[in-house]
């Protein structure tokens, strides 16, 4: 089993025993005294927690949309672009290339 889990599993058990060990009734003040138990108090705010939680810290999209490519640097010279390969020969090699 994964610890991701393995964490769920004993959160969830810790949250079940706590909801179940408070049922007697308590006074809640929601605009006005409302009567309930404490199992359904309790309920309702941790859902609203995990909830809140999942919207707040979810995972943005890593992702961009559109793929583009940007070329943005010139040159003044094709020569600077795409260099021959025969700069670094003497000029009789260069000659001797040249024949063919």
């Amino acid at each position: 089993m994964r610890p991701k889990t393995i964490i769920f599993g004993i959160i969830t058990a810790f949250v079940l025993v706590i909801l179940f060990n408070n049922k007697e009734e308590a006074s809640f003040w929601f605009f006005g005294e409302i009567r309930t138990s404490k199992l359904l108090i309790l309920g309702v705010f941790f859902i609203l927690g995990v909830i809140t939680g999942g919207i707040v810290f979810r995972r943005k999209k890593s992702h961009p949309k559109e793929y583009s490519i940007n070329n943005t640097t010139t040159s003044a010279s094709p020569e600077l672009e795409n260099p021959s390969p025969y700069t670094n020969l003497s000029e009789e090699d260069r000659k001797f290339l040249d024949r063919d």
